[in-house]
């Protein structure tokens, strides 16, 4: 055999290897298994949902079969093969329940053998019960949502019927405050208003009565009376301003008495003297002697 001829027997091998591998594969992903010993079981079901073929069959938690088929034999009732393993015999007494792996899981089969002595007869068929899926998990929270929600709506209503009751008695009597005229709110701005009117035509009286030109004429002479004192105020203080500076220079009697330090040492010992002699006649009164000498 030439080597072209071995290359093409070496590759049709491989892709038979391949499609036998890929079969393999699919039939084990299927939970199908590659012996055909085992038991074969015929459920009916009412509705089988979503289960399918090659759907797993488990016992006690634990995958021990598959779904071989599923035949429609009329409206309510499906006929589901299961293919269990040997080490699972059926008995007369087994039950089967369709469930799901979880809320959102695939459709399967919760198989039960049974504890009879009395093996399953072949062919024979057990009516099977549908376990509770996510549409009537759903249903019932719902429903039982839909009772809490309308507690609630009831307690709601009520307290906003409360609530809306308190807010319109508040309101009548705020309105019943604001529409007495003679205490209240609205009789204080209506004495208010009346006050107004009062000062206002006092002073349309008096701006009526008061004569412009002289009015003008008074305002004319406080005018000059005010400028010619601001002149008079600036003067004095120009002269004060002159005296407080020939006092700091020292000049006068009040500069040499402010910047003068031995005048004002002497003037503190004649006042200590003065008070020293004033507290000598507090204590001796009659020791006051007049001497008079002629010349």
């Amino acid at each position: 055999m030439d080597l072209h001829h071995k290359q093409e027997v070496t590759v049709g091998l491989l892709v038979l290897g391949g499609i036998g591998l890929f079969m393999a594969g699919t039939t084990w992903l299927k939970g199908r298994s590659f012996s055909s010993s085992g038991s074969q079981v015929r459920v009916a079901f009412a509705d089988v949902g979503t289960l399918k073929r090659g759907s797993a069959v488990r016992v006690s938690g634990v995958n021990l079969g598959s779904v071989d088929r599923i035949d429609f034999e009329g409206v309510g009732k499906v006929v589901v093969t299961l293919s269990v393993k040997p080490i699972v015999q059926p008995k007369i007494d087994a039950s089967a329940k369709l469930g799901s792996a979880g809320l959102m899981g695939d459709a399967l089969i919760l198989f039960h053998p049974g504890n009879s002595s009395e093996p399953l007869p072949p062919g024979a068929t057990i009516q099977g019960v549908v376990g509770q899926g996510l549409m009537e998990l759903g249903t019932e929270l719902g429903d039982k949502a839909k009772e809490a929600m309308t507690g609630f709506s009831e307690i709601a209503n009520q307290k906003l019927a409360d609530n809306l009751n308190a807010t319109l008695s508040a309101m009548q009597r705020m309105m019943g405050v604001y529409t007495n005229t003679k205490s209240g709110p609205v009789g204080d701005l209506a004495a208010t208003m009346r006050q107004l009117q009062t000062l206002t035509a006092h002073l349309d009286s008096t701006l009526a009565a008061a004569s412009l030109p002289t009015t003008l004429r008074m305002t004319d002479t406080l005018m000059t009376n005010l400028s010619s004192t601001s002149h008079e105020f600036a003067v004095t203080a120009a002269r004060f301003d002159s005296l407080l500076q020939k006092i700091n220079r020292g000049q006068g009697t009040l500069g040499k008495f402010v910047t003068d330090t031995a005048l004002y040492a002497e003037l503190t010992k004649v006042a200590t003297s003065v008070k020293e002699l004033v507290d000598e006649l507090k204590k001796h009164p009659g020791k006051i002697t007049i001497q008079i000498k002629a010349f």
